[in-house]
């Protein structure tokens, strides 16, 4: 018996015994090492309460009762997997082959021979995560190459994400704004597993975050992955309340990266069940590296496009601009030389409108004077009126602002709009709470109509582009009517995004 005991304590293997009592009568030094249990400490305790997991204890001792009971074992003498609880209770997995041997007293003792699976598994799991991860790229890069919105494809990704990290909530914040002024926006794109997490929806919509601030400021501001295993318990999680009034605790942040400059950033929630070990982190670093070039390389390729169409569009209008400018430059012009003058004057005013539109500006502007030139290809200024609070709008929404007020003055003089019978009013106030611009459009008709005119069944590119510009770029809702009274278009604009700030670090 002495030398078998010498050869248990020499095996590399943990090798235990339990009495037909379930007590402890044999652990080796690699039992010890383990389980974190000293052999003294584990002599004479009962084995279920020692390494048996919580969830396991019953069907072990029914095990136990049944042999004691009839001698038969289902589970004796073959390798059997489960898992096996260590001593700072951490559960993990293990192999083990269990045989009965007659004890020196009469009874029988159950001997185990214990191999722990951890190193197994953990290869085990990289390799499924690589696979993964491999799937994830895979469909992503192929998604890429279909012919869908930016919007749409930052949906995918999220969608994928979530699915092979096992994170129940994504969503995408957008960097806007330059200098000190930049800030990361909602985008209203998300991922949400159950229709339970909604609430955090709404309370993501109005927050805005500044360099550094919570926890996609953070990854922002290090260009790094950033994660929060207990966001109750984080005082820098500005939404914690109500993450975790619907069970989201925890999270991870990812920078979207191109070209050295941060775009975006990608975030992720999770239930406590959610796996935030170092290998999911790397997974998730990986594909979010991967998705911040691809989700560039679709808005530069979806911007080109626009790009293209909106050149190809203005290209489409110029015959009849140029010929709705001729008409209403000959009406009012006696000779010759004053038709000549009249339309040459008017042909360098379409040129500084469509310069403005189309070029990114260099500096901000005053928002009356933007409207001034935006729509300076219409002639008889005389009934236009322009109402405008003494505001200036930021450099970042002087072009897509221009473009959208232009392209309303070329379907105005395209469409007649502009003759003797209509005026046109172009206001912008600031609403009631000052947070939003709301600029109304409005070509009155000086006879109203007796009878509504038909709503037009077609939306042209023009108008699909104004509501890509006030929506997409300006972060704004765009609204059109048709009516009796005339034409009009109300758009609402968030006044961050419209109004420029003085630049405070200039003044330090």
């Amino acid at each position: 018996m002495k030398h078998l005991e010498s050869l248990f304590d020499r095996a590399l293997d943990a090798v235990v015994g339990m009495d037909e009592a379930g007590l402890v009568v044999a652990w080796n030094g690699a039992a010890e090492e383990m389980f974190g249990w000293s052999r003294a400490d584990a002599m004479g305790s009962s084995m279920g309460d020692l390494i048996v997991p919580p969830q396991h204890r019953e069907g072990h001792a029914r095990g136990l009762e049944r042999y004691n009971r009839t001698g038969e074992g289902p589970v004796l003498e073959q390798r059997v997997r489960i898992t096996a609880l260590h001593r700072d209770g951490a559960e993990f997995p293990i192999e083990l082959s269990i045989f009965p041997m007659p004890g020196d007293g009469g009874g029988r003792i159950f001997y185990a021979f214990i191999r722990s699976m951890v190193a197994e598994e953990t290869a085990r799991r990289a390799q499924e995560l690589r696979a993964r991860e491999g799937e994830a790229l895979l469909a992503v890069a192929q998604k890429l190459l279909d012919d869908v919105s930016l919007d749409e494809f930052t949906q995918f990704c999220l969608d994928n994400v979530c699915a092979v990290s096992g994170m129940e909530a994504g969503h995408f914040h957008v960097v806007r704004g330059r200098g000190p002024h930049a800030c990361l926006h909602p985008t209203g794109i998300w991922h949400l597993a159950d229709p339970r997490f909604q609430p955090v929806v709404e309370a993501t919509s109005v927050v805005r975050f500044g360099l550094g601030e919570g926890l996609p400021g953070r990854a922002w501001q290090s260009g790094q992955l950033q994660s929060l295993d207990d966001l109750a318990s984080s005082c820098q999680f500005v939404r914690r309340s109500v993450f975790e009034k619907v069970g989201l605790s925890r999270a991870v942040a990812l920078p979207v990266r191109q070209g050295g400059q941060i775009h975006g950033v990608l975030e992720f929630f999770g239930t406590s069940k959610a796996r935030l070990d170092p290998e999911i982190l790397r997974m998730l670093e990986t594909i979010g590296s991967q998705i911040g070039v691809a989700i560039r390389r679709k808005e530069n390729a979806e911007h080109r496009e626009t790009l293209r169409r909106e050149m190809s569009h203005r290209v489409g209008n110029s015959l009849s601009v140029l010929a709705s400018i001729y008409r209403s430059c000959s009406r009012e012009a006696r000779t010759k030389e004053e038709l000549d003058e009249a339309f040459l004057g008017r042909l360098v005013a379409v040129g500084q409108a469509n310069r403005l539109a189309v070029e990114d500006a260099s500096e901000s502007v005053a928002l009356p004077a933007l409207i001034e030139e935006a729509i300076s290809i219409l002639p008889e200024r005389n009934r236009i009126t322009i109402e405008a609070p003494d505001m200036t709008v930021d450099r970042d929404s002087v072009m897509p602002l221009a473009l959208i007020l232009n392209e309303l003055a070329t379907n105005a003089l395209k469409h007649g709009s502009s003759c003797e019978d209509s005026r046109l009013v172009v206001a912008a106030r600031f609403g009631e709470g000052r947070d939003e611009l709301v600029l109304e459009w409005h070509e009155h008709r000086a006879v109203p109509l007796t009878v509504p005119p038909p709503t037009p069944e077609r939306v042209g590119f023009g108008t699909k582009l104004m509501q890509h510009m006030v929506e997409g770029r300006l972060g704004g809702s765009f609204e059109r009517r048709l009516d009796e009274t005339g034409f009009c278009v109300v758009m609402k604009l968030p006044r961050e995004r419209i109004e420029a700030l003085p630049d405070t670090d200039l003044m330090a």
